[in-house]
Parts: structure tokens; C-alpha cells; sequence
């Protein structure tokens, strides 16, 4: 049949017409409804922190905007986690958020991405947080936005203290020198303790000896380690003031004054239990744990009659301090969704969101405004107070550290070497590690 010009004409068109709607139809992307946010992909976050709080935050945020539906949490436990992620980084399956502690950063910085501070200013960062946060600020970006600080708080007897007439927990460690412990430990004629007033001069049955040995550390003025340009400087034994000396010296004889059978301060030795435990059965007098720990305590013996409050500190001291662990969301150098990891990592790091992760985890928000508001709960006034005064420190692996100040004290407390020169050669040691 022949055509018409006319009816070749309106072939020619409607043809045209339909080969551009298939190219309009397969280049056409729906406009994302307001307030849904495109993360590129699924995020994958992994952390030491247990899963129940994160993925309810996750769920209200994913019923405010779709976007948030593709991000996952997998709590994996502490002692499992580094073996995990770098099983995982060899298997090119990384995960494209971590929610660890600093106490991890110097070991995996070279598998981390720094932020930049052309992106985050440095001051902006400082301004923002609490001063110890700032443990996560590195000579060449931000290794983590900093989301919690769980700080080492001393939890108390009421009923061991008040039966030998102490109504309130100690402040000072001239008190726990001259009073508490004298008057709290029980010996036999043997010298074989029965209940104990402290629980230091040991590592093994010490749960948070690390911490605690940092702590006095902290408190006697040590500049602990200082990092330039990824090199690492142990200053442990140097003070930032002219009147204190040898603050890593001081706080390990200090330390192990308590576990010398030949010192009146004697409560402590390592046939002993792990001292929470004791602590739980009402065998110790008093427990530096971290704030997290005061709900377990609760849990595992309702009857114990305790309380919590600030670590103490020496007399003369101007500055409060203890020791901290902070925690805080870092990204993967190998992760294969770096923007929308950035994305999430923001919405988490907000102020609404710290304040709600860290009162689920019974620790405290770093932002310098939550910190100021107070908190009313019967744990989270104390652990809120003590955070402004928490301070951590980079040190190369906890793995690795633990054997290190182990030999410290064995060879104080054995009289093979004096705390100096014990402390010198775990310097040594230290430094090897980085």
C-alpha cells in the first residue's frame, strides 16, 4: 500500500516520539522524596559496643528516611574484634564504619582514614568536645568523631565503710593511706588478708589495672605520648610541671606499695580473686571500675549496699583527673563506601544521638553543652562529672602493654630491680612497640 506524504510525516514523528520516551524512560531516576537520604549503597558498621541501642537509633532513623535502611550493626566482643577486622580487610570484605575505643587507634591507624581538617577545623573539633577527646585529633586529621567517654569512677562499700565509722567515701589518697586502709583490711597473725580495702600492686587479678596504673599517670602529671607526623614519643616519666618528677616512677611505686608484705599498706597480693568479684561478695571495701560497669554491679548482686564517686586525688592537687576510655566512629581506609559512611558517621555524631547512646551504655556524652546539662540518674551524675576530668592516652597495643607493665611490677615486687629502672627498660619496650 502506498502512502500519503502526510501519513509518512506522522510515522516519522510518532516514531521519533516513542524512540525518545524509551530514552527519556531509561535514563530517568525518581527525585528522592524530601528528607531521604542517598548513602550510595549499604553501610556496614562493626563495633565493640552491644548492638540493642545502635540498632534502635537505626530503626528511628529509618522510619524518618528510607535511606537509613541499608545501614547494618554488628556488635563483635573486644577481645575478638581486631583478629575479626583484619581477617576481614585481607578477605576485601571490610566493614564501612567501626564504633571502637581510642584504645584501638594507634594499633589500626594505617587501616584508618583520617578526616581532614580542612573538612572538620581543628578548633571547631575542640570547641565542640570535651578536652579528652581530643585523644582522637592526630597531626594529620581526625581519626574518629568521638561519640562517648566511659571514665574509671570508684565504687564504695556503704556497709564495710560506715561499720568502721566512715559515712563518706574517701577523696584524697592521703585518706586511703593514712585511714581507709589501715582501718578497712583485715589480716590474720600470718598477715594472710581477709578482707581488703584496695585492690592494687598486682595486674592478673586486677580487672582494670591498666586503667587504674594510667590513671595515677594522669594525676601525677605525665605527658604521656605525644605524636608528630605518625611518630610516636613516650614521655610516660615526663611531667608537663617543674614541681612533679618521674610521674610513671611514682605512680608504680605507688601501686605496688600495696601488694609489699613488708609495707603497712599491704591489702593486696595475687592469690587473691579477681577483685570485682571480691568486691561482689563483699570482700573489698572499694572497686575503680569504669561508669558502664555500675548496672552490672547492680545485676549480679542486688543486696550488695554500694554507691559510686570520683576517683580520689592527691591533696595538694589544682586539677581533678582520671582516666577514660572514649569512644568513637572511624572509617575504614579500605571501606567501600566512604561517602555514605561519612554521612552516617555524621548523623550518629550528633548531639541527640551521643546523648542517647551514651546514657543507654551508662557512660557519658562528649559534647561539652550534654556535659553541661547534668544528668539526675543515680549513676550518670558521678560518671557525668567525672568525664570532664577523663583523659586517655595512645598507647600501641593494650594486647601488648599488659605484659609489659606486668614485668614492671614483678620485677618491683620481686626487689629484682628498683621502680626506676623497671620503668625505664618498659619505656624501652614501649617504644619498641610503636
Amino acid at each position: 500500500m502506498k502512502l500519503r506524504p502526510f501519513e509518512i510525516v506522522m510515522i516519522v514523528v510518532f516514531g521519533g516520539m516513542l524512540i525518545l520516551s524509551l530514552i527519556l524512560l531509561s535514563t530517568f531516576e525518581p527525585k528522592p522524596e524530601e528528607g531521604t537520604v542517598d548513602l550510595g549503597g549499604t553501610i556496614s558498621i562493626w563495633g565493640t559496643l552491644p548492638a540493642v541501642t545502635v540498632d534502635g537509633i537505626l530503626r528511628g532513623l529509618s522510619e524518618e528516611n528510607d535511606g537509613f535502611r541499608a545501614v547494618t550493626y554488628r556488635h563483635i566482643q573486644p577481645e575478638d574484634f581486631d583478629r575479626e577486622f583484619v581477617d576481614a580487610l585481607a578477605d576485601q570484605v571490610p566493614p564501612d564504619l567501626l564504633l571502637v575505643s581510642h584504645e584501638r587507634l594507634v594499633k589500626h591507624r594505617n587501616r584508618l582514614q583520617p578526616i581532614p581538617y580542612d573538612l572538620f577545623p581543628e578548633r571547631d573539633f575542640r570547641t565542640s568536645y570535651i578536652d579528652g577527646a581530643a585523644i582522637f585529633a592526630l597531626s594529620d586529621g581526625l581519626y574518629g568523631l568521638p561519640i562517648a567517654v566511659d571514665p574509671i569512677v570508684m565504687y564504695w562499700n556503704r556497709d564495710m565503710f560506715s561499720t568502721n565509722g566512715f559515712l563518706t567515701p574517701p577523696t584524697t589518697w592521703e585518706e586511703i593511706v593514712s585511714d581507709t586502709v589501715p582501718k578497712l583490711t583485715e589480716r590474720d597473725f600470718n598477715r594472710v588478708i581477709q578482707r581488703s580495702a584496695i585492690a592494687m600492686g598486682e595486674y592478673s587479678n586486677v580487672k582494670n589495672a591498666f586503667p587504674v596504673i594510667s590513671m595515677l599517670m594522669i594525676q601525677g602529671g605525665s605527658a604521656l605520648v605525644t605524636e608528630k607526623n605518625s611518630k610516636y614519643k613516650i614521655s610516660l616519666n615526663d611531667s608537663f610541671s617543674s614541681t612533679v618528677k618521674n610521674p610513671f616512677t611514682s605512680a608504680m611505686t605507688f601501686y605496688t606499695n600495696f601488694s609489699n608484705v613488708n609495707n603497712t599498706l599491704y591489702s593486696w597480693n595475687r592469690t587473691l580473686d579477681l577483685d570485682r568479684d571480691m568486691f561482689l561478695r563483699e570482700d573489698l571495701a572499694s572497686y575503680f571500675g569504669y561508669g558502664s560497669e555500675g548496672r552490672d554491679i547492680e545485676i549480679k548482686n542486688p543486696n550488695l549496699s554500694f554507691d559510686i564517686a570520683e576517683v580520689p586525688q592527691g591533696a595538694s592537687a589544682t586539677v581533678k583527673r582520671t582516666y577514660g576510655k572514649f569512644y568513637g566512629l572511624m572509617i575504614p581506609r579500605a571501606a567501600k563506601n566512604q561517602n555514605g559512611a561519612f554521612t552516617v558517621m555524621q548523623t550518629l555524631g550528633s548531639v541527640e544521638n551521643t546523648k542517647i547512646l551514651s546514657d543507654s551504655y551508662n557512660m557519658a556524652p562528649v559534647y561539652r553543652n550534654s556535659l553541661q546539662v547534668g544528668s539526675n540518674d543515680f549513676y550518670g551524675r558521678v560518671i557525668y562529672q567525672s568525664a570532664f576530668n577523663a583523659r586517655g592516652w595512645l598507647n600501641p597495643d593494650m594486647d601488648r602493654v599488659g605484659p609489659v607493665f606486668t614485668k614492671v611490677l614483678e620485677d618491683v615486687s620481686s626487689n629484682r630491680k628498683d621502680a626506676a629502672s623497671a620503668v625505664n627498660d618498659a619505656s624501652v619496650r614501649l617504644q619498641q612497640i610503636y
